[in-house]
């Protein structure tokens, strides 16, 4: 059976959208094109993706001077980022670099500026410990104590930072007093399993109780 033809009105109106079909086609077409072009990006294969940055040397005290202008400002701190990322920082230099990588610093600080900045710190953390325990309830105390110990005891015994008599020691009595300052501090949060596997290597490099508050917070 043949089939049957389009309508005359059908067809002129088949007539009037085929140049503004081929039009839209066309513009189409060109726009890829353009954007294969901007991309570097052979048609019908994919995207390359961007070659790794050449490996670099740990970051040494000579590095980190390249980084500080005068009085001993930081004036390139995502070029410092990049460089501890992609190479590490010597051991010795942790303690200092750590503090710049989590913030502890505000901007534009000068050596002697962050020297008191730190002191400023120091004197409101030891505020904030004792007041937020003299706040707590006995029950609530007792209760984020107990959680947080039970994870003190056991993180990074084999460190020789934290080995030796669980009685008496001082640096499990820091992480215990940070972790449980952090939680009474943060309620809705309080203390969750694992924290303290991120407290102790700061404490450990820093050791500063004070200062590991900061850089955990």
């Amino acid at each position: 059976v043949a089939a049957a033809e389009p309508l005359p009105e059908r067809r002129s109106l088949l007539a009037a959208a085929l140049p503004f079909t081929q039009a839209l086609l066309a513009q189409v077409g060109r726009t890829l094109a353009r954007a294969q072009a901007a991309l570097a990006w052979p048609e019908g294969s994919p995207p390359s993706p961007p070659p790794p940055p050449p490996p670099c040397a740990p970051l040494s005290d000579a590095d980190l001077r390249t980084y500080l202008g005068p009085g001993g400002r930081l004036l390139r701190p995502h070029d410092l980022r990049l460089h501890v990322y992609h190479g590490g920082v010597e051991p010795g230099l942790r303690k200092v670099v750590w503090r710049y990588l989590l913030n502890v610093f505000p901007a534009g600080l000068s050596g002697q500026e962050r020297l008191a900045h730190l002191r400023r710190k120091a004197g409101e953390y030891v505020a904030l410990k004792s007041l937020l325990a003299a706040q707590a309830a006995p029950a609530e105390l007792a209760l984020v104590g107990a959680a947080v110990r039970k994870d003190v005891v056991r993180t990074d015994r084999g460190h020789p930072y934290f080995g030796g008599p669980e009685e008496g020691h001082p640096h499990l009595a820091a992480l215990q007093a940070l972790l449980t300052t952090f939680a009474l501090g943060h309620p809705r949060l309080s203390y969750c399993q694992g924290m303290s596997d991120v407290a102790a290597p700061l404490l450990a490099v820093l050791d500063d109780e004070a200062q590991a508050f900061l850089c955990f917070c």
